[in-house]
């Protein structure tokens, strides 16, 4: 007898009165505090709510549980809890706030969801709020036997579907005049630093790079004519270049022309790519604003001694920061990955406030991943 896998859920509406919607979200109450000495009010409000927004996915977490029992030959060999990591902040009210001179505190009554986010356009909405609306490129060009397809329909479906969803995407138009070029080429090859390089220059955080193919796979009844097509492509973060989702997909298409054929294929094979890719980029982003996200910071003009003093104070001296990685030191230029339980706007401003001994930091280059910093010297009086 092979695996039998009978899932449990542990917790209903009898036995969990916050459980809205048939145990896919429930409400949750959660406190946060910001510290007003490191950017004023509003900055101190605003970190306040994140934090409670972060304390409260934490809590629905541990409610988002389900019992995996793994029989084999009717002996029970494993059963262990299995705690759902992707709960989502579906909307949220403030109830309370206030501020004591130093510290700003807020209550939220959040509504935790722990379905698929891809299908919640108003937990997408929130989202990308929180992530500061990130800009999207799609560069797919497509070939149907060995020649070029002016307007490409997976490219054009993936657009559409993200879209859909509430993604900012660079105009279509704009990707049209270099959607062939060298550089292109080369980025869709693996040329990682190019296809960086082609989404600054159109100021998206984010490139989908790949290409489609697709070719007549013969005649069918009725003089119907089909065609195969494949989809493939990866998602580069543009700060940091590191690869958030990368796949490929076929499918078929059926006509009377072969033309029309294979733009049907590609259509099909870019929407199911579109919806994974969506899936994986929300997850991630997600993950980031509730859990660590890494963040890299360059430091220029920094002796050693300035060195070890910043490290020091990061840990001491910022909350959100939970660990710390060197990755080099060389010519008082130093670069640091940290683990921030945060975002990187709201860590910025509250390093552009922190007073250094002897020297100041000044943030000369910013993006969702990456944070380029200046020592600056302070005035003696």
């Amino acid at each position: 007898m092979g695996f039998i896998k009978v899932y449990f859920i542990l917790f209903s509406l009898f036995i969990l009165p916050g459980v809205v919607s048939g145990q896919d979200a429930i409400i949750v109450k959660a406190d946060g505090v910001g510290d007003i000495s490191d950017g004023g009010k509003g900055w101190a409000r605003d970190t306040a709510i994140e934090d409670a927004l972060r304390k409260a996915v934490e809590q629905a977490v541990g409610t988002f549980i389900q019992s995996e029992t793994v029989v084999k030959n009717a002996i029970l060999i494993n059963d262990e809890i299995i705690a759902r990591s992707k709960g989502y902040v579906q909307k949220y009210d403030l109830i309370w706030e206030s501020n004591d001179g130093s510290l700003f505190k807020v209550t939220v009554e959040a509504r935790i969801a722990s379905g698929k986010l891809q299908d919640d356009l108003a937990g997408i909405g929130l989202l990308m709020v929180r992530k500061h609306k990130p800009r999207v490129m799609v560069i797919i060009p497509e070939q149907h036997l060995m020649k070029r397809i002016p307007d490409p329909a997976g490219e054009t479906e993936i657009i559409k579907r993200l879209l859909e969803k509430g993604f900012k995407v660079v105009d279509q138009s704009q990707v049209a005049k270099i959607r062939y070029n060298d550089q292109v080429s080369a980025a869709i090859k693996g040329d990682t630093s190019l296809a960086i390089k082609i989404g600054l220059q159109y100021g998206a955080e984010v490139v989908i790079i790949g290409e489609a193919f697709s070719e007549s796979a013969g005649g069918g009844l009725g003089g119907m004519m089909s065609c195969r097509a494949r989809v493939e492509a990866r998602a580069v973060k543009t700060d940091t270049g590191e690869i958030l989702v990368a796949d490929g997909k076929h499918a078929s298409g059926l006509d009377i022309t072969e033309a029309i054929a294979g733009k049907k294929a590609l259509q099909k094979a870019g929407g199911e790519l579109a919806d994974y890719m969506t899936e994986q980029i929300l997850a991630k982003w997600s993950s980031d604003v509730t859990n660590t996200n890494s963040i890299e910071l360059v430091i220029n003009g920094i002796s050693y001694s300035q060195f070890s003093q910043f490290k020091s104070a990061l840990t001491s001296s910022f909350r959100g920061v939970k660990g710390i990685h060197q990755r080099s030191y060389t010519g008082n230029r130093g670069v640091i990955e940290i683990d921030l339980k945060g975002d990187a706007q709201t860590f910025a401003d509250e390093l552009a406030q922190k007073d250094f001994k002897g020297f100041n930091i000044e943030v000369t280059d910013f993006s969702a991943g990456r944070l380029e910093l200046e020592v600056v010297k302070k005035n003696k009086k």
